[in-house]
Order: structure tokens, then sequence, then C-alpha cells
């Protein structure tokens, strides 16, 4: 296991959930406020597109040490290796898949998800970012 490179990940996981703390909270407290409110949309928008670049890199350290890593291998494969192999469990792989799909949606400009929709998964689900956190370190010698 490269350790660098996992606690580099780790540390990158950390200061996203932060951020993305952050601007949650400015939503909430800063709702008269328009450009704020702008721009923390706009912020929450990115660092979730951010996040899954992490959970990408994540996967990619994990199946190498599993020997599953395939070039080319697509997120949603590396989750259900990741989840064959007990390293995620079944609530965790259904926030990363509908996750993923989400990010799709933003990156790729269909079905743009609305702002409302992903608040919502992510209010939602943010305790499993903390989860992610906790399993990446363990896979730290």
């Amino acid at each position: 296991m490269n350790n660098e490179r996992l606690l580099k990940i780790i540390e990158d996981i950390q200061e996203c959930k932060v951020d993305i703390d952050e601007c949650l909270e400015v939503l909430d407290k800063y709702k008269e406020n328009d450009l704020m409110i702008k721009l923390a949309k706009s912020s929450l928008r990115q660092l979730f597109v951010s996040f899954h670049t992490i959970l990408e890199d994540f996967c990619s350290i994990i199946l190498k040490e599993l020997k599953k890593f395939k070039i080319g291998i697509t997120l949603s494969d590396s989750l259900k290796l990741l989840k064959n192999n007990n390293v995620i469990d079944n609530d965790m792989y259904i926030f990363l898949e509908k996750s993923r799909l989400i990010r799709n949606r933003i990156s790729h400009r269909y079905k743009e998800p609305s702002h409302e929709e992903l608040h919502e998964h992510i209010v939602k689900y943010k305790s499993n970012i903390t989860k992610l956190i906790s399993i990446a370190k363990g896979y730290i010698d």
C-alpha cells in the first residue's frame, strides 16, 4: 500500500467534507444574501464533483491493494468490486452509486440535478463521507 498516497487521499476527503459543511452552513445562515447563496450553491456543486475525483483515487489504490485493479475500470465497476470484497457495505455502496449518477449528470451536463436535489442528497448522506474516511484510515499500515 502506498501510505503516502492514501494519507493524501484521506486529507483531501477530510478537507472536502469541511468545505461541504461550510457551504451547507452558508446556505442555511445567509438565506437573504443572494450573492452568498449563489456562490455557495456553485461551490457545493464543484466540491461534490471534486469528492468524486478523490473517490476514484481511493478506489484505485484499494483495488490495487486487493489486486483487482484494471486500467480503464469504471467507477461503477470499482464500487461493485469494493462491495463484493467487503471494503464497503451495501449502504455505502448505495450512497456512492447514487452520488456517482448525480456527479455524472453534473459533469456531463445532461439532466443536471437541481440545487435542491443535490442539497438533499448531500444532507441525507453526508455522514457516509465520515464513514468513508474511517474505511480509508483502516488501510493505513
